[in-house]
């Protein structure tokens, strides 16, 4: 069984370029049309799509879809919900909202916190480790200390490398501590000065971007880029 289950927006075609979120056993994700004001949401950026149009739940019975009384439907494999009837979903299933014009994909992934190192390979004559006693991350030969929330940062953008990752989904993953009622609250010039120094840091190795509307995303750079740095 997986850890969590990523649940992606296929925007024209694009699958996973998208905005996304994830599901943990026990947790319900509704998605919705974008108003800027929802927190947990799964946003969609289309007017024909409703305020909460459908909710995706993850239950001892296995994952739930459920239609909210959509304006303009749910369907399943081709097949209208009826709305507030939840029906058994699955990875690899066809979810659309609006008779096809947004498509939703769900997708197994397995927990960032599973182990206490982790080893990504797929660049030419690089490895990249992430030391969570050290909260480093080593490129090849090379190590870059960060700081304790610069380490988080950056594992939750590599878990999604050249994905968006909304403002808010970093401040619940790396100040879940002041994600909570009454807590003081993260302000977006905190989010942005983290991501400046964390930048600074990975120049030359990875470079952290923003689109508007969008999010945050993190590519990889290489050496003899214009950005990189000559190792």
């Amino acid at each position: 069984m997986p850890d969590k289950i990523k649940i992606m927006i296929d925007t024209a075609g694009q699958k996973g370029h998208g905005s996304f979120i994830y599901l943990e056993e026990g947790e319900t994700v509704t998605v919705g049309r974008h108003t800027g004001s929802e927190q947990g949401m799964l946003e969609i950026y289309n007017l024909l799509v409703s305020k909460q149009h459908c909710r995706i739940a993850w239950t001892e019975e296995g994952l739930l879809v459920e239609d909210l009384g959509s304006k303009n439907g749910t369907e399943l494999n081709g097949q209208r919900l009826n709305p507030h009837e939840p029906a058994a979903v699955s990875p690899g299933d066809r979810l659309t909202l609006v008779n096809g014009l947004v498509a939703l994909e769900l997708e197994k992934v397995m927990d960032l916190e599973e182990t206490r190192e982790y080893v990504f390979s797929g660049w030419p004559e690089d490895e990249v480790r992430l030391n969570d006693d050290m909260q480093s991350v080593q490129i090849d030969e090379e190590t870059v200390p960060l700081s304790k929330k610069e380490y988080q940062l950056f594992k939750l953008m590599h878990s999604r490398l050249d994905h968006f990752v909304t403002r808010d989904e970093i401040m619940r993953y790396v100040w879940p501590e002041r994600c909570i009622d009454d807590t003081e609250l993260v302000g977006i010039d905190e989010v942005n000065s983290l991501i400046y120094r964390t930048n600074k840091k990975l120049q030359g190795y990875f470079v952290i971007k923003s689109v508007y509307k969008k999010g945050v995303y993190m590519k990889r750079e290489y050496a003899g880029s214009d950005s990189a740095l000559s190792r």
